[in-house]
């Protein structure tokens, strides 16, 4: 199939885009450059960088030894002494990645000494080979990248001199003004790296944080739900105990007076029951009245997301013995929970929940097709979420299990697994 060429316009209009692209692959570079640690953490990936790192130093040799004779006078020295010429103007640059100073330490002597002890033929600009000069800016800037801001400053001392020095005079300004410039942009290189390091350490902390008081805000909510559970149980057994004496009139003394201590026992229990949850609620919480749902409202749950607009069917196989209040309102929640995201991130998509009897647990499954129109994806299957996060936790404090996450035909699928035995 022939691919039309795009109007010269659009490739004009893309350029830009296209350059902004490459500078931040360029930056990321410099950024993970900067890092004062090694090159990678990957072994391999360290070993490839200096391969290429002394490559390239291999490379900037040969180039420095064919063009030695355009500073040194070749015909006093001969050309015996050029490949040792060309060996230290270029082979310095292999230390870039790992060992900058001693590179630049390296480059700047073997310039110096070579500028005082051999005949040099022209001198302009440097009295060194140009390749030197290029080995000694790629250096400096790794120096002003990675080292301490002492060891920059040194370096850039002893740079500004050297070009003071071996420049000549109508260019002596430029040069040592251009140096300044290398070490200064190395500098704000380095410090936005460590700002974006210190920036992504604080978003890491931040987002560990958030989780924690997530979590811990939904287990309190669940704890508060719980509580009338708990309550309702407490109240039975007070009152039967306190009753026990008027339904059983031939009761001996000594039962009854273990029937009152259970009956002052249970008062106790229920009173510092009502006492935690007072603790576990915020201060802009309302008390809840409305009884705790569970699965005997599912029904009712669903006919409410259909009303709503979902394409919701319900499969519901609850047969044997009743569940128990917490793991029906666990159950009840994940459902609510996974139907309120499936309107929320899938509208118009199909729904089907699936909550029955298998052995000794409870398994609810709630899947969601893909939406008929793609929708901004907000929801974590990680966890992120605050939804997600409480359907685990309802279903951990149960003493079972959750998974979500999307599925292969772009829906989303939640599957709960709930002992029927106590946590």
């Amino acid at each position: 199939m022939r691919i039309p060429r795009p109007h010269p316009l659009r490739r004009l209009r893309a350029a830009p885009a296209a350059t902004a692209r490459g500078w931040q692959h360029v930056e990321s570079a410099l950024l993970r450059w900067s890092e004062p640690a090694a090159l990678s953490p990957d072994p391999r990936r360290r070993l490839r960088l200096t391969l290429a790192a002394w490559t390239v130093a291999v490379a900037l040799s040969v180039i420095a030894f064919g063009t030695s004779g355009e500073v040194y006078d070749v015909d006093t020295l001969g050309y015996g002494l050029m490949p040792f010429v060309g060996l230290l103007a270029g082979l310095p640059f292999g230390l870039v990645l790992t060992r900058p100073t001693l590179g630049l330490l390296i480059s700047e002597v073997s310039a110096f000494a070579l500028a005082i002890t051999l005949p040099v033929a022209d001198s302009d600009p440097w009295t060194w080979l140009t390749v030197q000069s290029l080995v000694i800016f790629a250096l400096l800037f790794a120096v002003a990248l990675r080292e301490p801001l002492q060891r920059v400053v040194g370096a850039w001392a002893a740079t500004v001199l050297l070009f003071a020095w071996g420049s000549a005079p109508d260019v002596r300004t430029g040069w040592m003004v251009g140096v300044t410039i290398i070490v200064v942009v190395g500098l704000l290189v380095s410090r936005l790296a460590r700002t974006n390091r210190a920036l992504s350490r604080q978003t890491a902390v931040s987002s560990a944080e958030t989780q924690r008081r997530l979590v811990l805000e939904e287990r309190a909510r669940i704890a508060r739900d719980l509580h009338d559970i708990v309550a309702h149980h407490m109240s039975l057994v007070v009152v039967q105990a306190e009753t026990a004496g008027y339904r059983h009139p031939d009761l001996p003394d000594v039962a009854r007076e273990e029937l009152e201590s259970i009956s002052a026992s249970a008062r106790a229990a229920l009173a510092e029951t009502r006492a935690l949850l007072a603790v576990l609620r915020n201060e802009d919480d309302e008390a809840e009245h409305a009884p705790q749902p569970g699965l005997e409202l599912l029904a009712e749950l669903v006919e409410g997301a259909r009303r709503a607009g979902q394409d919701v069917e319900a499969d519901v196989r609850l047969g044997g013995d009743a569940l128990r209040p917490g793991t029906s309102l666990a159950a009840y929640r994940i459902v609510q929970e996974s139907l309120a995201n499936a309107a929320r991130h899938a509208p118009g998509a199909a729904v089907r929940v699936v909550v029955a009897r298998d052995g000794s647990a409870l398994r609810v499954s709630v899947v969601n097709d893909r939406p008929p129109e793609p929708v901004a994806a907000d929801l974590d299957p990680d966890g992120a979420g605050h939804g997600i996060i409480g359907m685990r936790e309802r279903a951990g404090a149960e003493g079972g299990s959750l998974d979500a996450a999307p599925s292969a035909d772009g829906g989303f699928v939640v599957r709960a697994e709930l002992p029927l035995g106590a946590p």
